[in-house]
């Protein structure tokens, strides 16, 4: 009965309203999940740049997780939302099992390779030998909780993948804020340092995990992945991985440009890595409202997709674009004007800030782009197109970034490092358009409604 609701809500109710409704609690999970990031930088920048820079440089390593988590959470709720457009609750409580517990068993390998490894890990990274002590000392506790926050990850993806947006949010929002309050807890009162940190978000994260994995053990969810255990769910991680192949791709080369841009920026000065590394933490933040209105269209995208509405799959999305953009072109007026004081915020370093109002303008100044590709990567992803939107999503940081990241610094040098990004965003933004005229356009003169 719960979920003839949400089915009739999700292929039926006024759309434009549906996808507000999804999109807020979205939103505002992700952004408490930005804000603890952010937390992190402003806390530890008591300590010292350097230390403020060691959090940078083990930057890589929480998108390495979200990467994991997006890939299994949004690969498997893509299939569960289009499951359940066709009514199979049983088969999208398998995905659900096999999302689960692969998120455990690559978040724990994450844990173990990165504990036996860590100076290598940490080299990788980019940590210069005046941070690699320091650097160390964040990254321990945050390796621990590796299955956590890949579990938390997932566990958010679907339970939005049906619809419970709230409960997501709620989940996130608990550990988000039990990081905020422990963070000073820990690093000053405790006088556990910059380990304060990460030791805040090792706790913070296994609550959310918990709360998270709580909606299905008290049924709060229409699926019941652990009521009937089968082994032969596990062998579902294909198809699982094959359409979460562009969140992959957008996380973990996110992941790996900000290797480059470490290695890069030490070139120039701790005070460089600082800054950028905080210019990639606020973007989170902001990004946080274009991704959280991409996803609360998806499951609504995925459920017409299921019921063979290809009409109302596509007014969703363009909705979403639209809303989206507006939404970060509004924001990015204000940030390019007080550019210096929000990077002030958190080291109020004259190097550190001049460096960062530079290449948090430049960035913002590209910013409308981003409600175009990622609504575009995040629509293909939910009607199974993974291919068209693991291409998409490889451009930004893939093809465009890549060549952009090594070209335009030996070239202009940190001007250049600074330009990098935004030129590769704007690239982007063109390649989205065509595939939105020429692909998805087509799908928007097509109606097909539930037999």
């Amino acid at each position: 009965m719960e979920n003839d609701v949400r089915y009739q809500k999700m292929t039926q109710a006024p759309l434009k309203k549906t996808i507000l409704e999804l999109s807020l609690p979205n939103t505002i999970g992700l952004l408490v999940i930005a804000a603890y990031s952010l937390a992190d930088s402003f806390f530890v920048s008591d300590l010292g740049t350097d230390a403020g820079a060691a959090i940078g440089v083990v930057f890589p390593l929480p998108v390495l997780m979200q990467a994991v988590g997006y890939t299994l959470g949004l690969g498997a709720g893509s299939r569960i939302s289009r499951t359940l457009g066709k009514q199979d609750e049983r088969t999208a409580s398998f995905y659900a099992l096999s999302a689960i517990v692969w998120s455990l068993i690559l978040g724990g390998g994450i844990a173990a390779v990165g504990l036996w490894q860590e100076e290598a890990l940490l080299r990788l990274f980019g940590a210069s030998d005046s941070l690699l002590g320091i650097a160390r000392a964040y990254l321990t506790p945050l390796l621990w909780a590796a299955p956590f926050m890949c579990a938390t990850f997932v566990l958010s993806q679907l339970l939005r993948a049906e619809g419970l947006a709230t409960y997501s949010m709620i989940g996130l929002a608990v550990g988000s804020i039990c990081n905020i309050i422990l963070d000073p807890i820990l690093i000053f009162w405790a006088d556990m340092g910059i380990a304060g940190a990460s030791t805040a978000t090792l706790i913070s994260q296994i609550l959310s995990a918990v709360i998270l994995l709580s909606a299905y053990l008290f049924h709060k969810s229409a699926l019941r992945p652990f009521a009937n255990i089968k082994l032969g769910a596990l062998f579902l991680f294909g198809k699982i991985f094959v359409t979460g192949l562009p969140s992959l791709f957008r996380q973990g080369l996110a992941g790996l440009a900000t290797i480059l841009v470490n290695h890069a920026a030490a070139e120039y000065s701790d005070a460089a890595v600082l800054a950028l590394s905080l210019v990639a933490r606020v973007f989170l933040l902001v990004f946080s409202i274009c991704l959280g209105i991409g996803q609360g269209m998806m499951p609504v995208v995925g459920y017409n997709h299921g019921a063979g509405n290809t009409k109302r799959q596509a007014d969703a999305y363009q909705f979403a674009v639209r809303l989206s953009s507006v939404a970060m072109f509004t924001i990015s007026i204000p940030l390019i004007i007080w550019a210096p004081e929000v990077i002030s915020l958190f080291r109020d370093d004259g190097e550190v800030v001049r460096i960062g109002a530079f290449a948090l303008r430049a960035q913002c100044a590209i910013l409308f782009s981003h409600g175009l590709v990622t609504c575009t990567i995040l629509y293909l992803q939910a009607v199974g197109r993974a291919f068209l939107g693991t291409l998409l999503a490889a451009a930004r940081q893939g093809f465009f970034f890549l060549p952009l990241v090594f070209l335009l610094p030996a070239k202009f040098g940190l001007l250049g490092l600074c330009l990098a990004q935004p030129a590769a965003d704007a690239v982007t933004f063109l390649f989205a358009w065509i595939i939105k005229k020429t692909r998805i356009k087509k799908e928007s003169r097509q109606q097909k409604l539930p037999a």
